[in-house]
């Protein structure tokens, strides 16, 4: 009965001893309100004719001049690609999972406003050559470079474009849970990245977040009680024995 009783014990000091890790944010500048790319790697094919840019939601884009839609979550930035001419553009940023996260969700906004039709899969993110047009959201290894493809994406997100004939699209919101991908722990990478040389194409992002969840763990303090109580039970037994 004593024995019970001390791992009883035991099983309670566990229980109320274990720290809940809160959620992690694991970007940072998701929403660049920074006003700048800080925390983010952007990228050009060499050769485009535009670029990535930080700009205010619901106005024109920096470079041809296109509507965009006002942002839902708020925020006086965004990003966005926008181009007088064909090209291709990633936006990257490395984010590290602790191992034995109980949890990782990605959420972001983002519209895909194609003024050449589409979607087009030509090349790759290679906006040179055959007709090449649509935007993809992947989940890269750690080392990827910017337009890199194969075995070099974990996962794909979104390939393609939003409804033609309704430009410029709304924001939509997208979540995935990554956690099968990404959380036995390590570094990886986010990329956004679209190609074009079939017509103006802008695709804007904001609100990126990846939020991670540690499972929960004891405190030391609770560990060094349950080892006394199991001590406790052993020498119980060898009493009784």
């Amino acid at each position: 009965m004593r024995l019970n009783r001390l791992c009883s014990a035991a099983a309670m000091v566990l229980s109320f001893g274990m720290v809940h890790a809160g959620p992690v944010q694991l970007l940072t500048n998701g929403g660049f309100e920074a006003g700048t790319y800080a925390g983010w790697t952007t990228t050009s094919q060499a050769g485009s004719s535009g670029n990535l840019f930080i700009d205010t939601p619901g106005t024109t884009t920096p470079a041809g001049g296109y509507s965009t839609a006002a942002n839902g979550a708020g925020g006086a930035f965004y990003s966005v690609t926008a181009q007088t001419g064909p090209g291709a553009y990633s936006l990257r940023q490395s984010f590290t999972v602790a191992p034995g996260a109980s949890s990782v969700l990605l959420s972001f906004q983002m519209f895909v406003n194609s003024y050449g039709g589409g979607p087009i899969f030509g090349n790759g993110l290679d906006y040179s050559g055959i007709a090449n047009q649509h935007a993809r959201v992947d989940i890269l290894t750690a080392g990827a470079a910017a337009f890199d493809l194969g075995a070099a994406v974990l996962q794909n997100l979104y390939l393609g474009i939003d409804p033609t004939g309704s430009n410029p699209n709304p924001y939509i919101n997208y979540s995935f849970d990554i956690t099968s991908l990404v959380g036995s722990g390590g570094t990886f990478q986010v990329r956004f990245a679209q190609v074009d040389n079939s017509g103006y194409f802008n695709q804007g992002v904001d609100n990126v977040s990846i939020v991670a969840n540690a499972n929960a763990v004891p405190e030391p303090a609770s560990l060094a009680l349950v080892g006394l109580a199991l001590a406790g039970a052993a020498l119980s037994r060898r009493r009784r024995a």
